[in-house]
């Protein structure tokens, strides 16, 4: 029996194998699980919209996917009639919409995502509460929770002691906040405020890593290949995501951090209570300075220990929580995939907003 196809349109302007989900779509076909197509049409953008459009049908033309993957359109300019183009061309499967950022205050939905949204069967975010309820305005499916989990574009390599570690603190976020008062995304303050009080620990070594920092530390923007070893160059991590009353929101940086095998101290969203905990290298503090607190701490902390809590965090992502995992959760009951493991992904398994 033919396995189903997936149709992946991504949001990327140059594909490759580490292009987000490709690596755990191609996992899923070597299992022989689905068959795989991805396409982008952003990567044509730069001909015109026209264009671009025209080459996407001509890719996709002769495809009878079983279910259409979307990632969060970013910067292509979908309109509602391009989006009923294609997906009738395909022979209109179910639309799974995959919203991998966070919207709101100055931070607005896009017409693109918003089209795309009115499409779909499914729709997953990785934050709810006011989240889901800005999605659901313009859907008439179900929201579902999916959290950010590790792109596969990493590596797995061994996890260094922290006793080489150049850096007892990496702390990594772009600044957000403007004259030391003003931020442009909401929790931009509450980071500057962490980052200001590492910066007074006595005797820390720290590298803040992100663009617009100034200062004690401030390393400038890190690529994002490279970020697994940067934050190994820590004995600690540290980090603040933004959007703090978004229930069960966290930034890709939480399972990268895990990832690359450090105790890592960051913000505690409500909802989070089936994330790992300080055993597993994870601490989830409430405000700057319990976090601040929490690294002071730490520091105190042998490299035996933290090298175990470290390599804890690292296994439980690598075995659990990557974009493999991701998408059995997504796509399951769509087309025939195994479930992914129950700890943790049982605990959000239902729609949280009804359709």
């Amino acid at each position: 029996m033919t396995p189903p196809l997936v149709l992946q349109v991504a949001n990327e302007r140059v594909l490759g194998p580490s292009s987000r989900f490709v690596r755990a779509f191609g996992l899923l076909a070597s299992d022989g699980l689905l068959r795989h197509t991805v396409v982008s049409p952003l990567a044509a953008l730069g001909e015109g919209r026209e264009t671009a459009l025209r080459r996407l049908h001509a890719e996709v033309g002769e495809l009878r996917p079983a279910a259409v993957f979307v990632q969060s359109p970013g910067a292509f300019p979908w309109t509602d009639e391009d989006v009923r183009a294609l997906l009738s061309l395909l022979g209109d499967p179910p639309v799974v919409f995959w919203e991998g950022d966070a919207w709101g205050g100055r931070k607005q939905l896009t017409p693109a995502s918003q089209a795309w949204l009115g499409a779909a069967d499914r729709v997953h975010s990785v934050a709810l509460g006011p989240q889901a309820a800005l999605l659901r305005r313009h859907s008439r499916a179900s929201v579902r929770y999916v959290p950010h989990v590790l792109p596969l574009s990493f590596d797995d390599t061994p996890v260094p002691s922290p006793g080489e570690a150049v850096d007892d603190v990496v702390a990594m976020g772009n600044c957000y906040v403007r004259f030391g008062c003003w931020e442009r995304v909401e929790g931009g303050l509450d980071r500057a405020r962490m980052v200001r009080g590492l910066r007074r620990l006595p005797g820390c070594r720290l590298s803040v890593y992100g663009t617009r920092w100034r200062g004690r530390g401030a390393r400038g923007p890190a690529p994002f290949p490279c970020q697994v070893d940067i934050l190994r160059q820590g004995r600690i991590t540290a980090g603040w995501d933004h959007f703090s009353g978004y229930p069960r929101y966290f930034s890709d940086r939480l399972p990268i951090a895990l990832y690359a095998g450090r105790p890592h101290v960051t913000s505690r969203q409500p909802g989070l209570e089936w994330l790992p905990g300080p055993g597993t290298g994870l601490h989830l503090c409430a405000t700057p300075g319990e976090a601040v607190s929490t690294v002071r701490r730490l520091l105190a902390t042998a490299d035996d220990e933290l090298h175990a809590a470290g390599l804890s965090g690292h296994a439980w992502v690598r075995d659990r929580f990557t974009d493999r995992e991701a998408l059995l959760h997504m796509l399951g009951g769509l087309v025939a995939l195994p479930l992914p493991p129950a700890d943790p992904w049982q605990a959000f398994v239902r729609p949280v907003v009804p359709a």
